[in-house]
């Protein structure tokens, strides 16, 4: 006898075919509408393919997969297949036993007491690209950060230089990659049109180029013979504990552009979306320079950009309006139920974290940019997740954060942010990015 599984609300009809339809080009519209209609959690079927997709904004639903059955999920083949066809076998989309070898390897690099050391490191590179900035002087933020993002990734985790010219190609790769990976995903027999069209040669020829220029930088550091104690040379004589055997260039070369994908990617993204909410709250912004005055000459200290404050509230303010990490993918490896829904092996979980954190169910006046609602003392069990959560917690989170903040306040301490945009149009690929941010910087009058 067959057993009947009790999935979520159904999205069927028209409205299916919508979704499939403007999914692509709109995927956070869609998924809201899907919501307000069958609720917090609902189920799609593909009628060819017939896989089943569970979306989900509900806390406890996304907690249950998160933390308290992690074990019977992997990374989707979303990740693990579609994606890990382009940036390899790294952190990102590894799964099982050698996801948690690798994770283990890289989990000391990420230390508090390693991320501490490398605030100098990241004033300097954070100095050094604000001395663009004239009394005013007209700006796309969104590009600034990407390039000051990337700039710090290199130098604090890899001690190397890579030339602009190298950053902007790598950029420009990892742009490309997301657009084919996002439509392959969400569009019905896209990956075979790609296949026959060469589409998809061709960007695993851009993914090997820009993976010929990391392996261009473990070069450099190998022929040098120089120890610089950071975590390039970790991973490059860090040895797996079963064997003792180090990594192969080819997997070292797969974790490094991870790491400089997501160490610079999502920071870049977050803090595009930071400055532009504070460029729509003056009293925000009046605050955070009344705290950096307070601060005085222990204001970059890495022990006062990592504590309580209210440069970190604006910081996880912006990212629950805008989480870079927008949703978070999960296979079922076995049948699973959780409360009054059931459903089989092989069914593909879609957390919807950008509408976890909209969620009026949890939330007070979801859409306004309000820092000082995580001066909660429940602030520890808001429906708050720009990381993830569980084993797969991302390994960044003290770095991501320490380097936000140390901007934020560099910022600050010198400058406004005048925007000519009054809303962000944005863009769901791997992570939720703005498409620009286009406006003035003006020193501040002594």
């Amino acid at each position: 006898m067959a057993v009947q599984y009790n999935y979520p609300p159904e999205i069927t009809g028209k409205r299916k075919l919508y979704s499939l339809v403007n999914g692509v080009k709109d995927p956070l519209g869609v998924i809201n509408g899907n919501h307000a209609i069958a609720g917090d959690s609902y189920h799609l079927r593909t009628a060819i393919t017939n896989k089943h997709f569970i979306f989900s904004q509900d806390k406890e639903f996304i907690e249950y997969i998160l933390k308290q059955n992690h074990k019977n999920y992997f990374k989707s083949e979303i990740q693990s297949v579609t994606l890990g066809k382009y940036l390899g076998n790294g952190l990102l989309t590894n799964n099982g036993k050698d996801w948690l070898k690798q994770r283990r390897l890289i989990q000391p690099g990420f230390s508090k007491v390693k991320i501490t050391n490398l605030v100098s490191i990241m004033e300097e590179e954070i100095d050094k690209a604000f001395l663009s900035f004239n009394n005013e002087t007209e700006i796309d933020l969104y590009e600034f950060f990407h390039t000051l993002a990337f700039n710090i990734v290199a130098k604090t985790l890899f001690s190397s230089d890579i030339d602009e010219e190298k950053v902007k190609e790598l950029g420009k790769i990892i742009t490309e990659i997301q657009e084919i990976f996002a439509k392959e995903v969400r569009i019905p027999f896209y990956t075979q049109a790609l296949n026959i069209l060469g589409i998809t040669d061709k960007n695993i020829r851009k993914s090997k180029q820009a993976k010929h220029i990391i392996q261009g930088v473990l070069d450099k550091r190998k022929n040098s013979k120089l120890e610089k104690n950071d975590l390039l040379d970790m991973l490059i004589h860090a040895k797996y504990e079963d064997t003792q055997l180090p990594m192969s260039d080819e997997q070292l070369v797969d974790e490094m552009l991870i790491l400089f994908i997501a160490g610079h990617e999502t920071t870049a993204n977050a803090l595009t979306f930071i400055l532009f909410e504070i460029s729509q709250n003056p009293e925000a912004e009046k605050k955070l320079k009344e705290e950096i005055a307070i601060e005085d000459e222990n204001v970059f200290t890495a022990e006062s950009l990592m504590k309580k404050s209210f440069t970190i509230n604006v910081i996880k303010e912006a990212m629950r309006l805008h989480s870079p990490a927008w949703a978070i993918d999960r296979q079922a490896l076995e049948d699973d139920s959780f409360k009054e829904f059931s459903w089989k092996k092989g069914t593909l979980i879609i957390l919807y974290i950008s509408g976890l954190h909209r969620n009026p169910k949890y939330w007070e006046q979801p859409n306004a940019f309000l820092p000082e609602r995580f001066d909660s003392e429940n602030a520890k069990n808001f429906a708050y997740y720009p990381f993830g959560a569980g084993p797969r917690l991302c390994i960044g989170e003290h770095f991501a954060m320490m380097e936000m903040a140390l901007i934020i306040r560099k910022f600050y301490k010198n400058y406004s942010f005048i925007s000519y945009q009054k809303e962000l149009q944005k863009k769901a690929l791997v992570t939720l990015r703005a498409v620009s941010l286009k406006g003035k910087i003006i020193k501040n009058q002594l």
